[in-house]
């Protein structure tokens, strides 16, 4: 555990003309019910701390409980309103919403790191309601985050229930569980091929993430605050019909090797690994031209010139609760997700994407997952735990990396099943991010069907994406805001 970055998530509620506006998810169960589940999940209510050999833990006193922040407000904007906005969050008015990517704010929210922070927005006249919760993603995984607020969302529909003790049903049962043995009990020194980027990452030496971990739990949330509200970057939207997805991939699947069959997302990271490097390359070019056309060139010099690589990344975060050995793993919660790098030659992303060219990277895609097996996430979880700083070099080698895009897939973790007892969201949307270079792979409200991705890049690198001609005529919907 290495530094208190989260996952923030934004779950979009519109209230139809079936649900009163006194009953549309009332504030007293949501918060009743978020305070029931913390007592299955008593991890959340623990103190980030700091041991002898400087990596950071997360220590529960039943004594004295570092209670998450949770906060439900009333804003006086229409629902509607942000239909307008496109549901973006840094539209709401002050004291409606958090730019808190990472769930730290001493000077909000007293002096210690909090592991979770949850904010209820509910727009005029109980029209809608926002859910914005923010969880350290060093605790739950994408994985285990979605089964969480699953499980706030089951404790408060049994909390709108009538009152009637005779018809009220028992207390649900929790299925999931929070038992730390469970990934620490495949852990092992046994050696296994890794991939080659990441040990070079762990053998390279890192002045910033050996000085990062003389930082207390504090001072590191700050910092990351500090960068998340520094980093420019646009947030792009685009919706991709299910025919279309399964159109390409199948045309896909011809070129594929005797006994390999391509899954969606192996092609959505293809094609997305062609534009986005295309389009980091095209802003580039345009940056080197401003520069040598300017007159500070004669006197100061070109400057430094980055060696090529050769090579552009996507890291792929891998989940393990379905791929291990341990019979509760599905059970777990908590995070047993790995990045996993897949490394693409040049020549195979600045070209057109054809069904051969996606084949060849979506080939590599799946050899990666495929090969992310008990062994592999035995071995990097004993090297990330066997220094102070290796966890913090991981993500420094991720995200120094220019050429890179990082990927994560959250299209089957039902986000579209949280249901607070008013129905299912109508949107679900990612939160302030720390770094730039993200896609996500979203599913959609069902009634909307096919799949939603989010990038968020850089605004000269995600223009460029938007003029790529052969993305956008996948698209059937776009939208973006800053």
């Amino acid at each position: 555990m290495g530094s208190p970055i989260s996952i923030p998530l934004c779950y979009w509620y519109e209230n139809g003309s079936n649900v009163p506006r006194d009953e549309f998810m009332p504030a007293k169960a949501l918060e009743n019910a978020f305070y029931k589940t913390l007592e299955e999940f008593p991890i959340l209510a623990g103190y980030v701390k700091i041991d002898t050999d400087r990596k950071l833990y997360v220590e529960v006193n039943k004594d004295d409980l570092n209670m998450p922040v949770y906060t439900d407000t009333v804003c006086d904007l229409d629902y509607s309103d942000m239909h307008k906005f496109g549901f973006n969050i840094d539209r709401l008015p002050i004291g409606s919403s958090s730019k808190c990517g990472v769930p730290v704010s001493p000077g909000l929210f007293g002096k210690k790191i909090k592991t979770a922070y949850v904010h209820a927005v509910r727009f005029k006249d109980n029209g809608g309601v926002l859910v914005y919760a923010s969880i350290m993603h060093c605790l739950f995984d994408g994985y285990g985050f979605t089964r969480l607020v699953n499980r706030w969302a089951e404790i408060a529909r049994w909390m709108v229930q009538p009152q009637d003790a005779a018809n009220k049903a028992p207390f649900p049962a929790c299925e999931y569980i929070y038992d730390r043995a469970v990934p620490t009990s495949i852990r092992s020194s046994e050696t296994t091929s890794l991939d080659s980027s990441m040990v070079k990452t762990l053998q390279s030496r890192n002045i910033i993430s050996k000085c990062v971990t003389w930082l207390s739990p504090e001072l590191r949330g700050q910092l990351l605050k500090r960068v998340i509200d520094a980093t420019s970057y646009t947030c792009s939207f685009f919706h991709i019909p299910s025919k279309t997805m399964e159109s390409i991939r199948d045309s896909v699947q011809r070129h594929a090797p005797p006994g390999i069959r391509y899954s969606i997302n192996d092609v959505i990271i293809a094609y997305l690994t062609i534009v986005v490097a295309q389009a980091k390359k095209q802003a580039n070019s345009d940056r080197i031209s401003r520069r040598l056309a300017s007159p500070f060139r004669t006197v100061f010099g070109q400057g430094k010139k980055s060696k090529p690589t050769g090579e552009f990344k996507a890291n792929l975060s891998v989940s393990m609760h379905t791929r291990l050995s341990h019979p509760d793993a599905p059970k777990y919660l908590g995070n047993m997700s790995m990045g996993r790098d897949a490394m693409f030659p040049e020549t195979l992303v600045y070209v057109e994407p054809t069904d051969e060219a996606l084949s060849a990277l979506a080939l590599i895609i799946h050899e990666v997952v495929a090969s992310s097996d008990e062994k592999v996430y035995s071995q990097l979880g004993y090297l990330a735990e066997s220094k102070a700083d290796n966890y913090l070099r991981m993500g420094f080698g991720t995200w120094t990396c220019k050429k890179k895009l990082l990927t994560s897939n959250h299209s089957r973790l039902g986000h579209y099943e949280v249901d607070f007892g008013a129905g299912i969201p109508s949107l679900v949307r990612h939160g302030p991010q720390v770094s730039t270079d993200v896609a996500y792979v979203m599913a959609t409200n069902p009634k909307v069907g096919g799949y939603e991705i989010e990038l968020k890049l850089a605004p000269e690198v995600a223009a460029k994406v938007v003029q790529n001609a052969s993305w956008m005529k996948l698209v059937d919907k776009f939208e973006y805001y800053k």
